[in-house]
């Protein structure tokens, strides 16, 4: 099945994003999409990720990975109520439109703790930047993404400049001129160039904020999980061709 084709099988079509979502995506290299999911949607996710949290005791003392927040990694591969997420149509139209054939890389639900969660400027791949755009990452917010919650931070354009926030800044965990927050209700989606700076921000409020963040990759690219490796009976029973296409299992 041709990437064409399982995009079709999910919904995607020419008309999925608007001229004005694609002019986002490639000068300032993210878009954001507010409310797409509705309330009750959010509140069953949120509920989900809160169930997986305390199943792994992702709220144990922080560790060097992510001190600041709470990680569950895996999730698609974790429950039905994840599938909605990395196959939604608008996810999928921007992650084709940056990567051309694609599939799903990782998949984790990151709640930045309460008093904490400020990360340093960086961003989401590896590679040669000749090598063009290889890898985009997303984020379904489950919390309202204000200042005080500890919305992500981004530069626009900075996808386009071929060079990293360490080899530029002196100190990645300070601002940078030029930053912006990625402010929006539960329930929007931000999808972000794999080459964009950012980072997750200071929640200054006393409730954690969720945020479920999809990487995906250019099919000839590495990924940062094994899919096939980790998808099960249940999940594998579950997917239609076009999904099993896009986790690449």
């Amino acid at each position: 099945m041709t990437i064409e084709e399982a995009l079709a099988g999910l919904g995607v079509t020419g008309e999925t994003l608007d001229s004005t979502a694609r002019t986002r995506l490639d000068e300032d290299g993210y878009a954001l999409f507010p409310s797409l999911l509705d309330a009750a949607t959010v509140a069953s996710l949120r509920a989900h990720v809160a169930a997986l949290e305390e199943a792994e005791d992702a709220w144990a003392p922080g560790t060097g990975r992510d001190p600041g927040a709470a990680r569950v990694d895996d999730v698609n591969h974790k429950g039905e109520a994840f599938d909605l997420l990395w196959v939604h149509p608008v996810l999928l139209a921007c992650m084709n439109h940056y990567l051309g054939d694609f599939r799903l890389s990782s998949m984790t639900a990151r709640a930045a703790r309460p008093g904490a969660g400020h990360q340093r400027m960086h961003v989401d791949w590896w590679g040669d930047f000749e090598d063009g755009y290889v890898a985009c990452n997303s984020c379904w917010m489950l919390d309202d993404w204000t200042e005080a919650s500890g919305a992500t931070r981004v530069v626009p354009g900075s996808h386009r400049w071929q060079r990293r926030p360490e080899d530029e800044m002196s100190d990645p965990l300070e601002s940078y001129a030029g930053q912006v927050l990625i402010e929006a209700p539960a329930g929007s989606l931000a999808v972000f160039n794999g080459y964009l700076w950012h980072s997750g921000t200071l929640n200054s409020r006393t409730e954690p904020r969720r945020g479920v963040f999809s990487v995906f990759s250019r099919a000839d690219q590495p990924r940062q999980n094994d899919q096939a490796g980790r998808i099960d009976d249940d999940t594998a029973a579950r997917l239609s061709p076009p999904a099993r296409r896009i986790l690449d299992a």
